[in-house]
């Protein structure tokens, strides 16, 4: 019966941009004794191939979970320098030595160091587990298999309900949407500046808006300057990577960041129903964290269970929600990036067309 039951509820997602809450968030739900927390899970697979409704095969379906640097790319390589809180698994507390060489590309696989830290007593015994699982299970669509893989690690865990949460992936709603179009969605928002100046302190998006807007250091390092010698989390950091990791990068950067992710994702929301889809403020979840999750709870039709969000409330720290009074430099860069997608979530006023 709860096999049926746990088929039967919709596939349930908390949905952001980068240091939205989302996490801390994650961290408090998970303490519902029925529900595990998939904490960046599809973040860990295949970049390329983890979405588009198709016909897959077990092999294929085990390809993508297994998918070395084709899920976060090189900066895993150096995931010891990164050392981001979202990295969960320390492998010198590993039940058995791991060899970074028997994996594909000679590197931990992103399974490992995200999701399965937090769910498991040993995450490289339970990779080898679900790579094995997934390889062994018949050609249907893609959205079968991962409702199938999703409900399996859930039971695996102890729990009977799952939810999916990712660190960006507002920017995936659409093709969330179009595996599971009777998904529940809930949004987390945060104040665009607060959100901006997180990431600009966060190792993993500083580095990733360096990458990807090919900016340089002042003696002129770009990231394809470097080679195999510096992205090698197995030796010091070299100076070139240091150069890199102390290298400002522009706040604008990073407000644009979030108002790309959040006007993609905002496409797909038109297609749900009003009861799949939710927003919540992160600052409204700090002031009065109790009434938040009872709503959380309420929207994704979770069993009522006693206790834990007391619990849940007592991970938040105090002055976490602190706001950013911005200056007169950034309120115009907000002016200028995020405004559009401030008006969407009702963070700024609509424009007056007509006086």
């Amino acid at each position: 019966m709860e096999q049926r039951d746990a088929d039967a509820a919709p596939a349930r997602f908390i949905v952001g941009t980068g240091r939205c809450g989302s996490t801390i968030l994650s961290r408090m739900v998970d303490l519902h004794p029925s529900v595990a927390i998939l904490s960046e899970l599809m973040v860990t697979f295949d970049f390329y191939g983890k979405f588009g409704e198709r016909e897959i095969s077990g092999e294929a379906l085990a390809e993508l979970l297994d998918c070395g640097l084709a899920s976060t790319g090189e900066m895993k390589k150096i995931a010891v320098h990164l050392a981001t809180p979202e990295i969960t698994f320390d492998a010198a507390k590993a039940p058995a030595p791991i060899d970074p060489s028997r994996y594909r590309d000679g590197v931990l696989p992103d399974l490992v160091l995200l999701p399965l830290g937090p769910l498991f007593d040993d995450p490289a015994a339970m990779f080898d587990e679900i790579v094995a699982l997934a390889r062994a299970q018949p050609t249907r669509p893609l959205s079968e298999q991962y409702r199938f893989l999703f409900d399996w690690i859930a039971r695996r865990a102890g729990k009977r309900h799952w939810i999916e949460r990712s660190g960006g992936s507002i920017a995936w709603l659409p093709e969330l949407v179009e595996l599971f179009p009777e998904g529940r969605f809930l949004h987390l928002h945060r104040d665009p500046l607060d959100a901006a100046l997180s990431m600009q302190a966060h190792h993993h998006f500083r580095l990733r808006a360096f990458k990807h807007y090919d900016l340089q250091t002042a003696s002129g390092i770009r990231w394809s300057d470097l080679d195999e010698h510096d992205l090698d989390g197995a030796r010091p950091m070299s100076p070139k990577l240091r150069a890199i990791f102390e290298h400002p990068v522009p706040l604008d950067c990073f407000l644009q960041d979030w108002s790309d992710c959040i006007l993609r994702g905002m496409r797909a929301v038109q297609d749900l129903a009003p009861g799949q889809y939710a927003e919540i403020a992160f600052e409204e979840m700090m002031s009065d964290p109790a009434a938040a999750l009872g709503r959380i709870v309420a929207f994704f039709d979770l069993p009522d269970e006693p206790g834990w969000i007391g619990e849940a409330c007592a991970l938040l720290r105090k002055g976490q929600a602190a706001h950013a009074t911005p200056t007169a430099e950034q309120a115009v860069l907000l002016e200028r990036h995020g405004r559009a997608a401030s008006v969407l979530l009702g963070r700024a006023p609509a424009p007056e067309l007509y006086r």
